[in-house]
């Protein structure tokens, strides 16, 4: 297509760039399997403003599509939850643009902080912003809700109890407004299908005792639940690393530390945020294989 045809057919809209967040788990627990195979959870989502993934959306020389460019290693750049937000998306409303969209990722692939579904998420939000029948919003999540099951948070995009897959949503207030957030991201990566299976081979074995289970069904505030994961005894025993770094957010003076989904990444949430500073400045000296994010509030 020449230049001047391209020009005539070009959509109003120009390049945009956007900004995906990621999240942390405040606890997470695993209370069922469904039929279907699929975890049902309690958990509650924060969202967080540090690291982040850069999209860029720019529009195509050709009819319809999405393209989408990422050098970050283990993102297939043709299937992964931009393409699939896209493609839900055309299908539910007819609209499909041709946009090509590059991806910067800020937030390590695959260290439980819900990049891929914020991206998803993005790409949601774009496509109704610029669709000449924009989705409901109950249809909008319904779409979301198939991109991932984290994906319909990250339109709503504040603190969230989360039950079902993850897919049932509650607003509310976290408590831990205005805290400090330091985040440790190790280099390994954890599989969460593999995370899932472990727990379910523990729990089978009985390794995952009743008191324990009792013990969380019988507290009724949420925040008592603050810094539990289910998944931290299967993936810290295969990653012991992972507890050392969790035990020295704990020491530093983290008033709440935990495992963020089923990992790598530890948070420490610390009502002072000199202390934050100084915990964080010590992790970064320590020059180990580990990326620090923060002190940043939340």
């Amino acid at each position: 297509m020449n230049e001047e045809a391209f020009s005539k057919r070009s959509p109003a809209w120009r390049e945009e760039k956007v900004f995906a967040c990621g999240k942390i788990n405040l606890f997470l627990l695993i209370t069922g399997r469904r039929p279907d195979g699929y975890h049902e959870l309690k958990t509650l989502f924060l969202p967080i403003s540090e690291p982040r993934d850069e999209l860029s959306f720019r529009p195509a020389a050709r009819d319809a599509g999405v393209t989408v460019r990422c050098a970050t290693e283990g993102v297939d750049p043709e299937r992964n939850t931009l393409t699939r937000a896209y493609a839900l998306y055309a299908e539910a409303t007819g609209f499909a643009p041709a946009v090509d969209v590059d991806l910067v990722k800020g937030i390590p692939h695959g260290a439980g902080l819900g990049g891929g579904s914020s991206d998803g998420a993005q790409m949601l939000l774009w496509l109704q912003r610029h669709a000449p029948n924009p989705l409901s919003g109950e249809a909008l999540c319904s779409v979301a809700a198939r991109v991932g099951a984290d994906v319909p948070f990250f339109l709503v995009n504040r603190p969230c109890l989360a039950e079902g897959i993850g897919d049932r949503l509650s607003p509310t207030e976290s408590g831990v407004e205005g805290w400090s957030c330091v985040l440790v991201c190790p280099r390994e990566r954890v599989n969460t299908a593999w995370a899932y299976a472990a727990w379910d081979r523990e729990k089978a074995s009985f390794s995952l005792t009743a008191e324990t289970k009792a013990d969380k069904n019988n507290r009724s505030s949420c925040q008592s639940f603050y810094g539990m994961n289910d998944f931290e005894p299967v993936v810290f025993s295969a990653h012991p690393s992972l507890a050392s770094w969790k035990a020295r957010l704990a020491e530093g003076g983290a008033d709440i530390a935990g495992m963020s989904g089923s990992g790598s990444t530890l948070f420490g949430l610390f009502r002072d945020s000199a202390r934050a500073a100084q915990v964080a400045a010590a992790l970064r000296e320590l020059k180990e294989s580990v990326d620090v994010f923060g002190p940043f509030l939340v």
